[in-house]
């Protein structure tokens, strides 16, 4: 989070966090940042952003650190993989001296992170665990999922952290929906707060748009722009197959894919066997702070994604960024994204995975100025009313009022 606080980092995790630290800050909060630096020790940092190593007590024994060492030899030889139960235990120590003061502690969900939360029940705290996605669900779809041990440690960390959180704060519906169902959460203390937008940097600017063209040599063309990393619940290979489609009726059409990951080679591979790679432009990772310069320069921004068993469970960032800068969006009807677009009102819905559908989606607005120019105004003028990180951190100050109250917080 701190790379995110000066501007250094994409990962969208990590921008939803400083976001709402800065927001906090703004309106006089004094916060406190506290992560894990490797395995062993525990960093934080207050007002300044820049991080200290916390010393630590118990933990730092050589009696602890002999335990440790004879503990992860007894399990390679058993072949047994790394459960972070001592990196936990460092945690917790070091959390016992860092925490004690606070009103609120509010921890992102991690895989195998149990250190807060048993800090916070312990001081009794009031403890909010932030649920942006279920990771364990995420390795299942990505085709390599835990097993085992670790598998059994995941789920064992993850029911113990909901057990403690007063309040759970998920980012979608369809979240919220797998907690209370597949998590046995209590559905009273489970909440949903979508994604944000800072509306201020987010915005249509006709210089930055001129500048971008310039720079990559687009002039007038038809311009589609597509910004995420490259991960498997982002269907970049339908886009691809509809582009294709959409050149053979709009052959000054250009296509920037802004991000990276581990797809992209693939996508690139696959833009060329299609014949596209003159019309497509596979930009690389930019910091999120560039980001608005090139949505400035599209006509027309994509969120895709692909069929799954499952709703969706995300709360796509890049969407309400699409609409701040005031862009005729094109989306995959699942999840929360069909409630934030609006067919045919801020945006075009269309079904996941359907290459003709999309296709003819991209041909109406390239071929439509008055269109483009009318849910462009809309999705701007929504991001503006509904989706602000303003908005957000409001409801956030009510939702932590709450908590610290042990009032209800299902109506926040």
């Amino acid at each position: 989070m701190l790379e995110a606080m000066r501007g250094a980092s994409a990962e969208a995790a990590h921008i939803q966090q400083a976001s709402i630290a800065t927001g906090l800050e703004a309106r006089g909060h004094a916060l406190t940042y506290v992560g894990p630096r490797g395995l062993d020790e525990v960093e934080y940092a207050a007002g300044t952003w820049e991080p200290e190593t916390m010393s630590r007590t118990w933990s730092a024994t050589r009696w602890f650190d002999l335990a440790s060492r004879v503990a992860w030899r007894g399990q390679r030889w058993l072949r047994l993989p790394y459960l972070n139960v001592f990196s936990n235990y460092r945690r917790l120590d070091a959390c016992l001296r860092i925490l004690p003061g606070h009103d609120v502690v509010h921890e992102r969900n991690g895989l195998y992170n149990l250190g807060v939360a048993k800090v916070c029940r312990r001081l009794r705290l009031p403890y909010v665990l932030f649920f942006d996605a279920d990771q364990i669900a995420e390795q299942d779809f990505m085709g390599i999922p835990l097993t085992g041990l670790l598998r059994w440690r995941a789920e064992h960390v993850l029911r113990q952290n909901l057990l403690a959180a007063r309040c759970v704060v998920c980012v979608s519906e369809p979240a919220r929906a797998s907690l209370i169902q597949t998590r046995h959460v209590p559905a009273e203390k489970v909440v949903v707060f979508p994604n944000a937008v800072d509306v201020t940097r987010f915005r249509p600017s006709p210089d930055a748009r001129a500048e971008i063209r310039t720079e990559l040599g687009l002039g007038d063309r038809p311009v589609t722009i597509f910004v995420g990393n490259f991960y498997h619940w982002h269907d970049v290979a339908t886009l691809l197959d509809a582009y294709a489609r959409v050149l053979t009726h709009h052959p000054d059409a250009s296509l920037i894919l802004v991000g990276d990951g581990p797809t992209r080679e693939a996508m690139m591979k696959r833009a060329a066997e299609l014949g596209i790679g003159q019309a497509v432009r596979f930009i690389g990772s930019v910091s999120h702070r560039a980001v608005p310069r090139f949505l400035a320069a599209a006509d027309v921004a994509l969120a895709p994604v692909p069929v799954m068993k499952r709703d969706s469970w995300l709360s796509p960032m890049k969407v309400f960024e699409y609409l701040a800068s005031g862009l005729a969006v094109i989306a995959s009807r699942t999840g929360q994204i069909g409630s934030v677009i609006e067919n045919d009102r801020n945006g075009l819905l269309v079904t996941p995975g359907d290459t003709m559908m999309l296709a003819g989606a991209l041909s109406r607005i390239i071929e439509d100025r008055a269109l483009r120019v009318r849910l462009g105004a809309q999705a701007r003028a929504d991001a503006i009313e509904k989706h602000s990180w303003g908005q957000y951190v409001r409801r956030l100050e009510r939702l932590y009022d709450a908590v610290i109250a042990g009032a209800p917080v299902d109506q926040i």
